[in-house]
């Protein structure tokens, strides 16, 4: 019997053993009290947290620790009044800030202690801040993958016109700086493509070139696609927040298009990044460094604005370091012809099948003047190359307004100039009328010679 009771105080005695080192060794602190609500044990991780020391807690009560303002609000009291679990934000005179739970634990049906964790607040708020960084790395990595996924990749440019090979010669002097670029000219001349091509042969180039058409997008919406926003800056916004285009051009190159459609008061904080290189988020006070280049593209006459008071003179000059104007295609005639052989061979890789174009249509293509400059010339080759049957494209399978700019007694057959008039009639009453139906009636031919005459001519008939 005696070693029997040995036995069990041997056991209860490592029980004890293995329950303190569990407490020890418990990154939580704790700190437990008797039913009077007295201090009997606490771990080091509760003096840790809280800044106090065993001498101030051992042997002390609640009330007694809430009178002389070592803790601001005492939980094992309201524990004791309502016999639940309570949790609360506890201040201590060390100025720290806990988050502390009491747990009531009773003893034949009679409370018998209780036991408060505390978790410290600003190792809390260190782990929130730490996910809403990685979180935040996770949208803007997410953010630049779509980006990646729609960038196109810049072709070498083609440059058979003295003024374009001299565009080309600047481009090492260009990429190899860090200063804006403004890239001038007409809609459609290549604004996009030299922007690229100055990123992809400087420093940055394996980083992200973010495109923003200042043109396309309302202003407030622009603001926040620039700048970013954090949590609750206006209605509707994320909660987890978003960095801006600037920010996600970091080490990269930020290609503002259409600057000149930039309203006033975007210019200003545009103006404000350029001069300090530092970003602030809408509904944020704080400030982010940040590191990109500028480029930038307009269509429109900066300085007539500027003299109007709609572009800020500041920012003109801020941006207009390395200015190029490109000079629209009816200038620059020697590009048209190696440019359409480019884009005729890249259809023909991509859809399996070779077509070549007759020297009447290169010497049409080559004489328009081309208002939309490169866009019109590459859409007109692609539509063409799409809707022409035969592996030759010639005259009749040219636009008609193209073509009919150009039909000349010295130049084409009866034949060919018939076939450019009647297309050009089609479409025209295909236009003025409500359905292929009624556009044959007003021609005075049937429905199915008029829809063989479409085919033949490759004009899309809409339903």
């Amino acid at each position: 019997m005696i070693e029997t009771e040995q036995i069990k105080h041997h056991n209860n005695f490592e029980d004890c053993l293995e329950l303190e080192a569990a407490i020890h060794a418990c990154q939580e602190g704790i700190y437990i009290c008797d039913a009077d609500l007295r201090c009997v044990r606490l771990n080091s991780a509760y003096t840790r947290i809280t800044g106090l020391t065993e001498d101030e807690l051992i042997g002390k009560t609640s009330i007694e620790l809430e009178k002389n303002g070592t803790i601001s609000k005492a939980v094992a009291v309201i524990v004791k009044r309502d016999r639940k679990v309570v949790s609360l934000i506890q201040k201590f005179r060390s100025g720290k800030n806990v988050l502390v739970t009491g747990t009531p634990v009773y003893k034949d049906r009679k409370l018998f202690r209780i036991v408060i964790t505390a978790r410290d607040l600003s190792e809390l708020n260190q782990l929130e801040n730490q996910l809403n960084d990685a979180e935040e790395r996770s949208e803007r990595y997410l953010r630049e993958l779509s980006l990646y996924k729609e960038h196109i990749k810049s072709e070498k440019i083609v440059a058979n016109s003295p003024q374009m090979k001299q565009i080309l010669n600047l481009i090492p002097k260009v990429s190899k700086a860090d200063s804006p670029v403004l890239l001038l000219g007409e809609s459609g001349t290549g604004k996009e493509v030299l922007a690229r091509l100055i990123h992809e042969t400087s420093s940055g180039g394996d980083s992200p070139f973010i495109k923003v058409n200042c043109g396309a997008i309302p202003g407030d919406l622009l603001e926040s696609e620039l700048f970013g926003y954090v949590k609750g800056a206006f209605t509707g916004a994320s909660d987890k927040g978003k960095p801006g285009l600037i920010e996600i051009a970091e080490n990269g190159s930020l290609f503002l298009d259409e600057v000149g459609e930039l309203p006033l008061k975007l210019q200003v904080k545009l103006l404000r990044v350029l001069q300090d290189f530092e970003v602030t988020r809408l509904g944020s006070t704080k400030s982010k460094k940040v590191s990109f280049r500028l480029i930038c593209a307009t269509n429109r006459p900066l300085k007539e604005m500027m003299e109007k008071g709609e572009f800020r003179e500041d920012l003109f000059y801020r941006i207009n370091v390395l200015p190029i104007t490109i000079p629209p295609l009816r200038e620059r005639k020697e590009d048209i012809i190696p440019f359409i052989i480019k884009t005729t061979e890249k259809l023909s890789s991509r859809y399996g099948t070779l077509k070549t174009i007759s020297p009447d249509v290169l010497k049409i293509l080559e004489s328009y003047h081309w208002p939309g400059n490169i866009r019109e010339l590459e859409n007109v080759i692609e539509r063409t190359f799409i809707m022409t049957d035969e592996n030759s494209i010639t005259v009749k399978d040219l636009p008609s307004n193209i073509a009919a700019d150009k039909v000349s007694k010295d130049t084409y057959t009866l034949k060919e100039k018939m076939q450019i008039i009647e297309r050009d009639i089609i479409e025209d009453m295909l236009k003025q009328s409500s359905s292929l139906r009624e556009a044959a009636k007003k021609l005075g031919v049937d429905a199915s010679t008029l829809t063989r005459k479409c085919q033949k001519y490759g004009i899309f008939v809409q339903n």
